[in-house]
């Protein structure tokens, strides 16, 4: 059974809920919004040199209302939003967080924690068949896990602010510079809806063997005396 541990700092349980709602509405956006600007671009330039652009610009014309667009731009303001979390998240690691015992960004620039890490990693299929305990939470592999989402995210938020300044080219076509930064920003997509998967399972896998995680990381309830993390 995990040994059970007190709380987490009131500010990082409501970072980390901040950016889990903030995470989950950027994925429903983009599930949902199409991109208007396809089809001026096929009737000025008369040509579409991308398959997907040309897919995506033919789904354009079959929207009978503008709830595409509208999502597009939730999806602009939102990504804006969780940048702010993000950055805090980061800055709450990096300078408020600084006890090498706590979550932290300096974890990736440790050997130490990269070898923990990579020995975790090799024993964890024994851990989840029951042959081996489970690693303490804020075990090396998950700070360094953590720490590689965030910085996935950032990479997100980057790639991001790169296609809403680069996607219209002259005579308002779609610019290949900008469907690069599209291709980055998808790929990134896929590694954090990966990482939300993992993160989500790891819980209750550890909520099962008795951890209550999920009380410790709830920002609304009474924080623990101890609460320090």
């Amino acid at each position: 059974m995990v040994r059970q541990r007190d709380g987490y700092h009131s500010l990082t349980r409501w970072l980390h809920a901040a950016l889990a709602l903030g995470v989950i509405f950027q994925l429903v956006c983009a599930g949902l919004m199409v991109h208007p600007e396809h089809e001026a671009a096929s009737d000025a330039a008369g040509d579409i040199h991308d398959e997907g652009v040309l897919d995506e610009s033919e789904y354009s014309l079959r929207q009978k209302d503008d709830s595409g667009e509208a999502w597009m731009r939730a999806h602009r303001s939102g990504g804006v939003v969780v940048a702010i979390i993000v950055l805090t998240n980061l800055l709450w690691a990096v300078v408020a967080r600084g006890n090498p015992k706590k979550r932290q960004i300096t974890v990736l620039f440790s050997i130490r924690y990269w070898q923990q890490a990579r020995t975790i990693a090799r024993q964890f299929p024994l851990m989840l068949a029951g042959r081996q305990p489970l690693p303490e939470p804020g075990n090396a592999l998950s700070l360094v896990t953590e720490m590689l989402g965030l910085l996935t995210m950032t990479a997100m938020a980057v790639s991001g602010y790169m296609i809403w300044n680069l996607w219209a080219g002259p005579d308002y076509t779609v610019s290949e510079i900008a469907e690069f930064w599209v291709d980055i920003h998808a790929g990134f997509a896929i590694l954090l809806l990966l990482y939300l998967v993992g993160h989500v399972s790891m819980a209750m896998v550890y909520a099962s063997k008795g951890d209550p995680v999920f009380t410790r990381i709830i920002p609304w309830r009474r924080r623990y005396k101890a609460d320090e993390i």
